[in-house]
């Protein structure tokens, strides 16, 4: 017995709308694959990339609904096993018909950065750094000349500014006492996505 799948989809582009319906059925059950599986959840991308958890699906990898739940920092996914050509921006689901070629990788795009020069900490927890790093979020921990090595989360929408938070990504954190001209901070870029995987 073949298992159903139906959703919908709407896009709104200025003064441009597109919505589709969808409605098809999986393969036809073989007895080798006595049931079609799915996998779901949420994790973290790195910049070194690494394959979605497909628990127990085999390698007929279906449709992947995917979205990146970071505020700032675009999520590279490949489906080809070799090239992270789709890039979801913040905030944004993808639907993506995968094939049954290669398993679904994902990553974040901005690379680790260690080292890197802070000019100024605010009590309103904007963070300025002496020259330019990526747009994107990132954990953040003291490297040099500073009292607190605990580690945080920073989002920089400007190559030079972002807003540091307390692990839960909503308190901001008031770095003004321990961060100064002087501090050299580590920065682990990362994405945070939530996705659904069917089996083919």
């Amino acid at each position: 017995m073949a298992t159903n799948i139906s959703g919908s989809v709407s896009l709104v582009y200025g003064s441009h709308s597109h919505s589709e319906n969808f409605s098809t059925t999986a393969s036809t059950l073989i007895y080798s694959n006595k049931s079609h599986e799915y996998a779901a959840g949420a994790a973290i991308a790195l910049d070194e990339g690494a394959a979605l958890d497909v628990g127990t699906i085999n390698s007929d990898e279906g449709l992947l609904l995917i979205k990146n739940n970071n505020n700032v920092g675009a999520l590279s996914v490949s489906v080809d096993g070799a090239a992270y050509d789709i890039s979801i921006p913040a905030k944004v689901p993808n639907l993506i018909s995968v094939g049954p070629d290669h398993p679904v990788s994902v990553k974040c795009p901005n690379a680790d950065i260690n080292g890197k020069g802070i000019t100024s900490a605010l009590a309103t927890g904007v963070i300025t750094l002496d020259d330019a790093a990526s747009i994107g979020t990132a954990y953040m921990t003291g490297a040099s000349n500073t009292s607190d090595t605990s580690p945080y989360i920073i989002e920089f929408d400007t190559t030079t500014t972002g807003i540091a938070y307390e692990l839960d990504g909503v308190t901001k954190k008031d770095l003004s006492s321990v961060y100064g001209a002087t501090t050299t901070v580590n920065l682990q870029y990362f994405v945070k996505y939530r996705y659904t995987l069917t089996e083919a």
